[in-house]
C-alpha cells in the first residue's frame, strides 16, 4: 500500500498514536477490536497486529474495507466520528457495503442513502449480492430506543429548502408506495430510487431550520422505509437492512418514537426470512416499547405485529392476547392522530394480519373470523388481496377443507401473475406444492 500524506510529513500516524493513547489501548488490542468488528460483519479479514503496527507507523495505508472497520472501531470507542481522512487516509473508501451497516452520525446517513439509491437506481450487483448480517441491528436499536434527539437538526447547505420540495418527496413516497402495492417491489423501486438520488440528496446536503429538518428528516425516513419494503418483496434482505439502518438513525435524529417502532417492525419482517424466530420477538417488543406514548394506530400497528412474532414462535396464548390488544388500540385511534405514512393500516389490514396471525398460532375458527373482517379490502391493494387468498388456504387447510385449500391456492396464483414480488411468488410456489406456510 502507498503511503499516505499524513504519514509521510512525519513518520508515522500521529492520529491514530492520539487515539489509541486516549484510550489506553496497545496496537495488539487495537488489532483484535478491528479483527472481532470484521467478524461481527462477516468480513473476510485477518487483522494481525504487525499489519495495525504499519498502519500505526504510516508504511501503509488499510484497504477500504479495512479502513471502513478501524473507523468504525474508534468512532465507537471514542463516542465521535472518525474518518478515514482525518487519519491521513483516502476520503472514499468506496466500500458502501461496508459503511452502510454503521450507525453513526447524519452526515454519514446522508452518504450512504445517498450511495445507496444510485446503486439501487442502477440495479448494480454489488451490494444486491451481499447477504444480511444478522446481529447489526442490535447495537443501533438500544441506541434509537435510549438516547435522546439530535440537539442540531439545521441544515447549513447552500440549496435553500423549501416546503414545496419536501411536500414533492412526501407526495412521490405516497405515489410509489401504491405502485409498490399494486405492481410489487419489484417493479418500480429502481425507479424511485432514481427520483431519491436526484430531488432527495440535495434536500438532506441544503439549508433548511431545525423545524423544516424535522419534516424532512421524517420525509426522508418514509422514503427510505419505503424502499427498504420494496427491496423486503423483491428478496433482497441485504438492502432492505442497510435502508432501514439509515431510516432509524433519522428517525432518532428527531426523536420519533413511532417511526422507530416503525423500523422494528420491519426489522421482524427480516428477521423472519431468515428464520430466526428469537430476534423477530425481540424486534416485534422493542417495536411495542418504542410505540409507547405514540398515538394508538402505532401501537395497535406494533401489537399486531407482537402477534404475529408470537404465532411465529408457536405460542397461540400470547399471540391471541396480542390480537386483542391490537384491535383495542385500533378502536382507540382517531382520526385526527392517524399518521399520514400509517394511514393503508386500516380495520382490512388489521384484521387480514391478525388472520393471519391466528392462522399461524393453529386458531382456525378465530382466523376466519377476522378473515370475514379483512375481505372488505379495496381490489386496488392486489398484493395484500393475494395474500389474504393465501391466509384463507392455509387456514383451510389447517381445518381440514382442502377443496376451499385448493380452490383459494389457485385464485392467488392467478392473481399474482401480475405481481413482480419475488418473496411472494416463493410463497405461491410452497402453497400449491402442498407445503404448510410456517412463514410471518
Amino acid at each position: 500500500m502507498a503511503r499516505s500524506g499524513a504519514a509521510k510529513a512525519s513518520g508515522r500516524n500521529e492520529a491514530i498514536h492520539k487515539h489509541l493513547v486516549q484510550l489506553n489501548w496497545s496496537v495488539r488490542g487495537f488489532a483484535r477490536r478491528v479483527f472481532a468488528h470484521c467478524q461481527a460483519m462477516n468480513l473476510p479479514h485477518t487483522v494481525a497486529p504487525s499489519t495495525v503496527a504499519r498502519w500505526c507507523s504510516g508504511d501503509t495505508t488499510p484497504s477500504p474495507a479495512l479502513a471502513a472497520a478501524a473507523c468504525h472501531v474508534l468512532s465507537s470507542a471514542l463516542n465521535k466520528q472518525v474518518t478515514p481522512q482525518s487519519l491521513g487516509w483516502p476520503a472514499d473508501t468506496t466500500d458502501i457495503a461496508t459503511e452502510s451497516l454503521q450507525y453513526a452520525d447524519l452526515s454519514h446517513t446522508t452518504r450512504t442513502l445517498a450511495r445507496l439509491w444510485e446503486i439501487d437506481a442502477l440495479r448494480d450487483p454489488t451490494l444486491i449480492k451481499t447477504l444480511f448480517f444478522p446481529g447489526v441491528f442490535g447495537l443501533a436499536s438500544r441506541e434509537a430506543l435510549v438516547m435522546p434527539p439530535d440537539p442540531e437538526i439545521a441544515g447549513r447547505g447552500t440549496y435553500k429548502v423549501t416546503a414545496a420540495d419536501i411536500m414533492l418527496l412526501e407526495d412521490q413516497t405516497r405515489l410509489y408506495g401504491a405502485l409498490d402495492g399494486q405492481h410489487g417491489g419489484g417493479k418500480f423501486r429502481a425507479v424511485f430510487a432514481a427520483f431519491l438520488a436526484m430531488h432527495t440528496v440535495p434536500l438532506l446536503n441544503g439549508s433548511f431550520s431545525a423545524k423544516a429538518g424535522k419534516r424532512l428528516y421524517g420525509s426522508v425516513a418514509d422514503a427510505v422505509l419505503a424502499m427498504a419494503s420494496m427491496a423486503y418483496d423483491d428478496q433482497l434482505p441485504g438492502f432492505a437492512q442497510r435502508y432501514d439502518l439509515q431510516a432509524m438513525r433519522l428517525a432518532q435524529a428527531i426523536g420519533d418514537r413511532a417511526r422507530i417502532a416503525r423500523v422494528h417492525i420491519h426489522q421482524t419482517r427480516l428477521a423472519a426470512a431468515q428464520g430466526d424466530r428469537r430476534e423477530v420477538l425481540t424486534h416485534a417488543r422493542s417495536a411495542v416499547l418504542a410505540s409507547e406514548g405514540a398515538p394508538p394506530l402505532v401501537r395497535a400497528y406494533s401489537a399486531i405485529t407482537e402477534a404475529r412474532a408470537w404465532a411465529f414462535n408457536k405460542n397461540p396464548e400470547q399471540t391471541i392476547a396480542a390480537v386483542v390488544r391490537a384491535r383495542e388500540g385500533f378502536d382507540r385511534a382517531k382520526a385526527s392522530s392517524t399518521l399520514e405514512w400509517l394511514s393503508w393500516f386500516d380495520r382490512f389490514e388489521l384484521e387480514a394480519q391478525a388472520a393471519w396471525a391466528l392462522a399461524g398460532a393453529g386458531l382456525v375458527d378465530a382466523g376466519l373470523l377476522a378473515l370475514k373482517e379483512a375481505e372488505g379490502m379495496p381490489c386496488e391493494r392486489v398484493r395484500d388481496r393475494v395474500e389474504l387468498l393465501i391466509t384463507g388456504a392455509e387456514l383451510a387447510r389447517l381445518g381440514g377443507d382442502f377443496a376451499v385449500y385448493e380452490q383459494k391456492a389457485k385464485r392467488a396464483e392467478e392473481a399474482a401473475r401480475t405481481l413482480v414480488s419475488r418473496r411472494l411468488a416463493a410463497r405461491i410456489t410452497r402453497l400449491t406444492a402442498g407445503q404448510p406456510l410456517g412463514d410471518f
